[in-house]
């Protein structure tokens, strides 16, 4: 079964090309990959959908079920006021807006494990906690 063309619709003869049209890149063919802004000689790889459980065996291993800790709004705060920094100073040295600094310190915004970690590290402090611990 010949390809079609996704911008003409016409069977594409021998291998088509990727061609970026608009923001999008799409399979075409000759005549339609001079419509392209940039043109993409090789194929793209191929996108393999990873299983669920990927890693996460190892991840079980290496680290217990952590909990964020309820006062983490607080903890996060005192550390910051403890170092002499203000939110703004805060944000740029661990590149994030301020205005998440200030949702986290108000604890309108939960961190995620990334932005948990990288406080931690920063402001050398501790967010998470094993589940046994919090009970």
């Amino acid at each position: 079964m010949p390809f079609e063309c996704e911008v003409c619709g016409n069977p594409v003869t021998g291998a088509p090309r990727l061609a970026m049209i608009e923001g999008s890149v799409l399979q075409v063919c000759n005549s339609c990959s001079r419509l392209g802004t940039t043109f993409v000689e090789r194929r793209l790889p191929e996108r393999r959908a990873l299983s669920p459980n990927r890693g996460s065996s190892r991840q079980k291993l290496l680290e217990p079920e952590l909990e964020l800790r309820i006062d983490f709004h607080r903890v996060i705060r005192e550390a910051r006021e403890k170092m002499g920094l203000s939110q703004e100073q805060l944000g740029l040295r661990i590149a994030e807006k301020t205005s998440v600094i200030k949702l986290l310190e108000g604890g309108r915004l939960k961190p995620d494990i990334i932005l948990a970690r990288k406080l931690e590290r920063f402001l050398k402090i501790q967010l998470f906690a094993p589940e046994e611990s919090l009970v």
